[in-house]
């Protein structure tokens, strides 16, 4: 009866422990979350005080237009935000991972609508906790991409306009991509054979189904001569412009 009663309460102190343990790391996770929702508001709307006093002095940030900045250059980045437009930032999908019991790694997708204009971003942002809680060592912004809309049947996407891109278009090394009607749509023929749907957007635009690795949404733009003939073909990614001429 003694070892039964021994063994019951062990039980209870470990399921205790157990419990206590849970319970710390949920409370740990919300402060966590709730601390790198602060920053962020705070970078976004220029309140370097709030910035400075919720960050290590060592603090790291890695913008999504790929700038970098450390320390002060950090606090000087906020600063040069615009405050304006009412800026409305909607927090969704934040998960934390405990690196260890004082680094904490909460991941987050936000929405930021300033005015007309709404952007979709990933944030990674990594904490660290001292004597007075949890502090930002080290931040990280992505870009989500947003396809534009499509725009089947109107705006120069008609079916009897996409005849008029179908052809071959020669690339800088000399080689062919050729443009062919697949349904509503185009389809890009690249040298190798591979084929990639090209959905339209606008007059004379497109994009690229998917998004590439290497350059993310693609755009491609039809030109025209004074006759109106279709006479080049232009890719347009991140940072440049490539211009395939048509073959006759």
């Amino acid at each position: 009866m003694t070892i039964t009663l021994r063994c019951a309460a062990t039980a209870f102190v470990l399921h205790a422990a157990v419990a206590c343990a849970v319970s710390a790391q949920a409370s740990d996770s919300t402060s966590a979350v709730q601390l790198q929702q602060r920053w962020w508001r705070a970078f976004a709307v220029a309140d370097t005080a709030t910035v400075r006093a919720r960050s290590t002095a060592n603090v790291f940030l890695t913008l999504s237009t790929g700038e970098s900045f450390a320390g002060d250059a950090v606090m000087r980045q906020a600063a040069s935000n615009s405050t304006t437009g009412g800026l409305v930032m909607t927090f969704s999908d934040e998960r934390v991972r405990f690196a260890t019991p004082t680094v904490a790694v909460v991941t987050t997708r936000v929405s930021e609508v300033a005015g007309p204009t709404t952007s979709v971003l990933r944030f990674m942002t990594v904490l660290e906790r001292g004597a007075e809680g949890w502090r930002v060592a080290a931040a990280q912004s992505t870009r989500e991409l947003l396809p534009s809309p499509r725009r089947y049947g109107a705006d120069g996407a008609s079916g009897t306009a996409l005849a008029d891109y179908v052809g071959a278009y020669r690339t800088p090394r000399g080689l062919a991509l050729r443009i062919q009607v697949r349904d509503s749509t185009l389809a890009m023929i690249e040298p190798s054979g591979r084929e990639i749907l090209m959905e339209p957007v606008g007059p004379g635009l497109f994009e690229l189904a998917g998004v590439s690795p290497a350059n993310g949404l693609v755009r491609l733009l039809f030109t025209r001569d004074a006759a109106g003939r279709v006479t080049a073909l232009s890719q347009l990614v991140t940072g440049a412009v490539n211009t395939y001429p048509r073959i006759p």
